[in-house]
């Protein structure tokens, strides 16, 4: 992947690693997904799938997601299709409840959510390198 990635990301921990080509978002998962959803529809296409490590969004506060550097002339629409789908699925679920259970967790917990979205986003980089 090299540096033909944009790294999108609402986890703290990430901004503390130092990671390149980073751009942190201070917003919940839903409002990143629907971030994500927009930079799509501009043309950028997705290097990772919204929805990585079987966590749901209503139960994780953090959630990262690669995207190409550069905008295309045309939309990806598969990079559409999983994100449109992802934003619905987020939705349905913050539905559920009054309050997300992501609110609930204390500080420990959201450190342990930190540390798996950042242990999933790694393990895609050094894929990402050994397919290059």
């Amino acid at each position: 992947m090299g540096n033909s990635f944009r790294c999108v990301t609402n986890n703290p921990l990430l901004k503390e690693r130092g990671f390149s080509r980073l751009e942190y978002y201070d917003l919940d998962v839903l409002s990143l997904l629907k971030f994500v959803g927009e930079e799509v529809k501009a043309g950028y296409r997705l290097l990772t799938h919204p929805l990585t490590g079987s966590i749901r969004p209503d139960i994780t506060p953090y959630k990262t997601i690669l995207l190409s550097a550069g905008a295309g002339a045309e939309r990806d629409f598969d990079s559409q299709s999983i994100i449109e789908n992802a934003i619905r699925y987020a939705e349905d679920l913050y539905r559920l409840r009054r309050v997300p259970i992501y609110k609930r967790w204390d500080s420990m917990t959201k450190k342990d959510f930190q540390i798996v979205d950042l242990s999933i986003i790694e393990r895609a980089l050094e894929v990402a390198q050994m397919n290059r």
